[in-house]
């Protein structure tokens, strides 16, 4: 079962035909455009090196690079929530040159969260793939005695406003995930931001808040120790990693979903033969057992699939994350 609530049937059809598609698709679009690519693609990543997306870039980069036969160069470019990165992405040439890493945040947070973008997603960049997605893990300091959600509920309707739930910082999917749940739950918990995920992982192990809404891969390992205890994850289906671990919808928060999904973008205006050469790169790459594996190590459900469910997933997201906002009252310049 997805992560997602949008149909991934697609991606499910293509890997039970292995890369027979892509394959044909990559050699229709390189007979249509044989000069593409003649040179190489630089690929824009709005966040720091080392971090997940970098990580996932430079692994697919590798793979397409080699299949495409020209590099593909990763550029960080970071700052604002993805948003600097993003900028750059939209403003480039619209030759299929320039790509860029796409999130969640970049795609259907931040046009609620920030009072004004320097990009339009709709108008200023095509989808090229969505890569998979990453749950959130909802785990609370062992100290606080608390065994499953029902008892978080409980706890935080006895002691409105005492808890408090750590995140790597406003707007992030940790602290959204976390104000989703407040809502749905009609608890009180105080949100303390931190400058990045492992800091909000420290201070819980620490004791200097009660939970957080961390994702897998950067949690995991803490949960084998006695500190923390592991509630439920955030996704529509249970997690392979952590199978025993309900979501949070099967403890009695209907529909509550929240994965930090992901994928690649162009300019506009990117002819369309390119950007389906590039999809069908990109699905190669994520159809192959081995980066498949090596995703799977950082938490990805491996997405394959069509150029526009990129966009069709931001665009079905953005009004679930707007109420979240809107109730949480956070909002930045």
């Amino acid at each position: 079962m997805s992560l997602f609530s949008v149909s991934v049937s697609t991606s499910r059809r293509l890997l039970l035909k292995g890369l027979a598609a892509p394959l044909a698709a990559l050699a229709l679009c390189s007979q249509a455009h044989a000069a593409f690519p003649d040179k190489p693609i630089t690929l824009i990543v709005p966040f720091n090196a080392g971090t997940t997306p970098d990580i996932v870039s430079r692994l697919l980069a590798e793979s397409v690079g080699r299949d495409i036969g020209q590099p593909v160069v990763v550029m960080n470019r970071v700052g604002a929530s993805g948003i600097i990165g993003t900028q750059a992405v939209a403003s480039a040439p619209a030759d299929g040159y320039t790509i860029g890493f796409a999130n969640v945040a970049t795609l259907a947070i931040n046009q609620s969260l920030y009072q004004k973008l320097p990009y339009d997603a709709d108008r200023q960049l095509a989808p090229i793939t969505l890569i998979g997605g990453v749950q959130n893990v909802l785990a609370v300091r062992a100290s606080l005695g608390v065994k499953d959600v029902a008892g978080l509920i409980a706890l935080a309707r006895q002691q409105p406003g005492k808890l408090s739930v750590g995140s790597g910082g406003n707007g992030t999917t940790g602290h959204l995930s976390a104000e989703m749940f407040k809502s749905m739950a009609g608890v009180s918990i105080v949100h303390v931001p931190y400058k990045g995920g492992l800091e909000a992982d420290l201070a819980l192990l620490r004791g200097e808040v009660d939970l957080v809404f961390e994702n897998i891969t950067s949690i995991a390992p803490h949960l084998k120790g006695d500190k923390l205890t592991a509630l439920a994850v955030t996704g529509a289906a249970r997690d392979s990693r952590l199978p025993k671990l309900p979501t949070l919808a099967e403890t009695g928060l209907a529909g509550y979903q929240a994965v930090a999904w992901n994928g690649y973008v162009a300019p506009a205006g990117v002819d369309a033969k390119v950007l389906d050469f590039l999809n069908a790169a990109f699905n190669k790459a994520l159809a192959s057992p081995l980066v498949k594996q090596q995703l799977n190590a950082q938490a990805y459900e491996v997405n394959v699939g069509p150029r526009q469910q990129l966009f069709d997933l931001a665009k079905k997201e953005r009004p679930v994350w707007a109420e979240v906002i809107k109730a949480s009252g956070a909002k930045l310049d």
